[in-house]
């Protein structure tokens, strides 16, 4: 039978709770909800995962989602996507929505869903306990909680119309990906360079769609845009609406030579894609080293610069800040650095 919950223990729930509506990072939440779980929790090694569907393509349900995959949000340096179906314990969590206990008495473990407003999009691990009982009931509490504050922070820092982050949040989320990078490697060849990249794009013409079909046309294009974009880049890069019919993409672990082609092929996809009452629609875009010694300003002021170098030099093409600085087509991009706002 389950005991009461102690005066003490309601407490330190609620003061969780309080803690958890204070952060306003995705990560810094996280981190708070499995503080508390190793501070209530004897013996528990919590992680957190997250339950996500790599085929953009296919609505995340009930039905398909063995297919989906999970990875622990706070193990940002290794290679943990794995399927969601190799974990018999998390998809039984995930389908049943309840904590499932593992049944290996050697390795006890507990999983716990965190429920959103439809289905299971996370899951908490809790590694060296058997069970949860009464008095961790409160943690399903605090999980909901957990769960609506990630919701009200993903919410306001996504762009309303296309769903992929916003101005607002670029600097921030550009923050993150420089901070959990591996050492980057340059040398004078552009293609020695191994880390992430920054993109911008910018829709060719885009005026021409708002002054002929209107405004409400020229956002269902920026849509259809931002959803070419979730299909064509990988489940790692970081997608963003930078402003009007500019967006932009943080290109993670990858080499000068490997973003260019997926720049390219993106580029393809959108010259090929029929817009409704459209033309062939066509975009122009720069890219830059996303490295982690300089500025965001900068590196938005370089890809900036390869981006109107490919406008102002036939539009409809992908340009790279290297290579245009190294073949002496563009001069350096030079900022003071009390000008500049550091990672």
């Amino acid at each position: 039978m389950a005991s009461p919950v102690s005066p003490p223990e309601l407490v330190r729930c609620l003061d969780a709770i309080v803690e958890l509506t204070r952060h306003r990072d995705p990560q810094e939440l996280a981190i708070a909800l499995l503080d508390f779980v190793r501070s209530t929790v004897p013996g528990a090694r919590p992680r957190l995962f997250v339950i996500s569907n790599p085929n953009r393509d296919t609505e995340f349900n009930d039905t398909n989602v063995e297919n989906a995959i999970v990875y622990d949000v706070l193990d940002v340096e290794l290679d943990h996507f794995r399927p969601l179906a190799d974990e018999p314990d998390y998809l039984k969590c995930v389908l049943t929505q309840a904590p499932v206990a593992s049944a290996d008495a050697a390795a006890p473990r507990v999983v716990v869903p965190v429920i959103g407003a439809h289905h299971v999009w996370a899951l908490l691990v809790v590694d060296g306990v058997r069970e949860l009982d009464s008095p961790h009931q409160l943690l399903e509490k605090l999980l909901r909680v957990y769960s609506n504050q990630t919701f009200l922070v993903s919410r306001s820092q996504l762009d309303p119309l296309t769903g992929l982050f916003n101005r607002q949040s670029f600097y921030e989320r550009i923050r993150q990906v420089a901070q959990r990078s591996a050492p980057q490697r340059r040398a004078g060849d552009a293609g020695e360079f191994r880390g992430n990249c920054f993109a911008l794009f910018d829709i060719d013409n885009f005026k021409q769609v708002n002054d002929l079909y209107g405004h409400q046309y020229g956002d269902e294009v920026l849509l259809l845009l931002a959803r070419l974009m979730t299909r064509s880049f990988r489940h790692e890069d970081v997608l963003f609406r930078y402003g009007g019919e500019e967006f932009a993409a943080v290109l993670v672990n990858v080499d000068m030579d490997s973003a260019g082609r997926l720049l390219e092929r993106f580029r393809r996809a959108v010259q090929s894609f029929s817009f409704p009452r459209l033309e062939p629609k066509t975009l122009s875009i720069g890219f830059t080293a996303l490295n982690v010694e300089a500025g965001a300003d900068k590196v938005v002021l370089c890809a900036d610069k390869a981006l109107y170098y490919a406008k102002n030099n036939g539009r409809n093409q992908v340009c790279c800040y290297e290579t245009l600085i190294a073949a002496g087509k563009l001069p350096p991009v030079m900022v003071a650095e009390g000008d500049i706002e550091l990672f």
